[in-house]
């Protein structure tokens, strides 16, 4: 008897095999896929402005338990965030004590469905696993669909590369790979939104020498890192015009919630 119940549940562990599992990526608003630089390398997207909230669909064609990972490197992991939705603290007394961002665990991976933070020697990033195929009663099992829901922030100019694993083939090499470029924001009044206001900021220093130190707030304007704002600097600033870094506006008052824009 003890053998047949470890048989059963060897077959539950084991992924479905020829599942497809990938990442879709989208803008702030979960339904405008970020453009790709060249349809013949769909994971290598449009660059982006620092300060720009993208969001990562993990879907399958088929259902069934998986296991992987969304992994930044150490040194990629200087350049941008990966984050979860709806964390849930381990339950005290609990026989495994696992956090779980149960908010990024959509319906399709299953009611047991987890996605827990972790780092290692490898980089940081979050292990996501699906319900286990022949769970208790009650329990959803893993359909095909989308399964899990992370963000991405981009935090400085420079580029950075997401890894999507499948942890029961390798945990070193990926089934895809996301590479984005970070570039200066044009946000310059942090609103969320590239418009008038921020042409009018970057207007306001048209011409004037700029200090090239980072620390300098003027050197935000100097797009193009020439020590000056020109029409260089212009023509840059007009590739984002009305592009939003995020779908919400930041409270003005920091003990009031941002509100969601129309």
């Amino acid at each position: 008897m003890r053998k047949l119940v470890v048989l059963a549940l060897a077959a539950a562990l084991t992924p479905v095999a020829g599942a497809k599992v990938w990442i879709t990526v989208y803008r702030c608003d979960e339904t405008t896929p970020l453009a790709a630089v060249d349809p013949n390398h769909p994971t290598v997207y449009r660059d982006i402005m620092v300060g720009t909230r993208l969001v990562f669909v993990v879907s399958s064609d088929t259902g069934g338990y998986w296991q992987g990972a969304l992994r930044l490197s150490w040194d990629d992991a200087e350049y941008a965030t990966v984050s979860g939705r709806g964390y849930i603290a381990p339950t005290p007394g609990a026989p495994v004590k696992l956090p779980n961002y149960a908010g990024s665990c959509l319906d399709a991976a299953g009611t047991q469905a987890n996605a827990r933070p972790f780092q290692d020697i490898r980089g940081i990033g979050f292990e996501l696993r699906t319900t286990i195929t022949g769970s208790r009663t009650g329990v959803q099992p893993t359909v095909p669909g989308d399964w899990f829901l992370l963000d991405y922030r981009a935090e400085q100019v420079g580029s950075c590369e997401v890894g999507l694993y499948n942890l029961s083939v390798s945990y070193d090499v990926p089934i895809d790979t996301l590479a984005f470029t970070h570039v200066p924001s044009r946000d310059f009044n942090g609103d969320a939104l590239v418009d008038f206001k921020d042409f009018a900021l970057l207007a306001s220093h048209q011409g004037g020498p700029v200090n090239k130190d980072p620390n300098d707030p003027d050197s935000a304007f100097d797009l193009n890192g020439d020590a000056e704002v020109d029409l260089g600097d212009f023509a840059l600033f007009s590739e984002y015009w009305l592009e939003r870094t995020d779908c919400v506006k930041p409270a003005t008052d920091p003990n009031t919630p941002a509100a969601g824009n129309p």
